[in-house]
């Protein structure tokens, strides 16, 4: 398992795995996420050292994403 990243926090990191896992890429939480409150302390996210490029692909894309979303102009019948 290689680190993908560092999480903030465990809800941070439980997102960032279940966003993988629904593209088919498995995930290992190392850090302060087993209790069940979402605590700010740091967690690692790792995943299988050959995934490792897809998966930084997938987060970037959905950051990509969410920057085009927040930018573009809503539509007429859009009540933002």
């Amino acid at each position: 398992m290689a680190t993908l990243t560092t999480a903030g926090s465990t809800f941070e990191a439980r997102v960032l795995a279940a966003r993988l896992g629904a593209e088919g890429i498995l995930t290992e939480l190392r850090g302060a996420s087993d209790g069940p409150y979402p605590l700010p302390w740091p967690v690692d996210v790792l995943v299988p050292a050959g995934e490792l490029e897809a998966a930084r692909e997938i987060l970037l894309g959905d950051q990509v994403d969410a920057i085009f979303d927040a930018s573009s102009p809503p539509a007429p019948d859009d009540p933002r």
